[in-house]
């Protein structure tokens, strides 16, 4: 969408989730959520727009930006993360 990409969109009933996914292969350079910045955030929510703007059925749904990060093998959700 626009030059921007989507990891995971998700309905389930009347909520719609973008999801950002984000892993490091070791803390060495600090946690992968700190790798969800402004900027990124910003990204995530135009192409939310744009996504939105084309797949008109989901207008009733309540939308949430929600960031999953691995560490280590386990899977973390942090939701409305922004």
């Amino acid at each position: 969408m626009g030059g921007y990409e989507l990891d995971v969109i998700a309905r389930r009933g009347r909520s719609l989730v973008f999801c950002e996914v984000k892993s490091k292969s070791g803390t060495r350079f600090g946690d992968p959520l700190e790798m969800v910045t402004a900027e990124k955030m910003r990204r995530i929510r135009r192409a939310a727009e744009a996504w939105l703007a084309v797949t008109r059925d989901h207008a009733e749904c309540r939308v949430t930006f929600d960031v999953i990060v691995e560490r280590s093998g386990r899977l973390e959700r942090v939701p409305d993360a922004f």
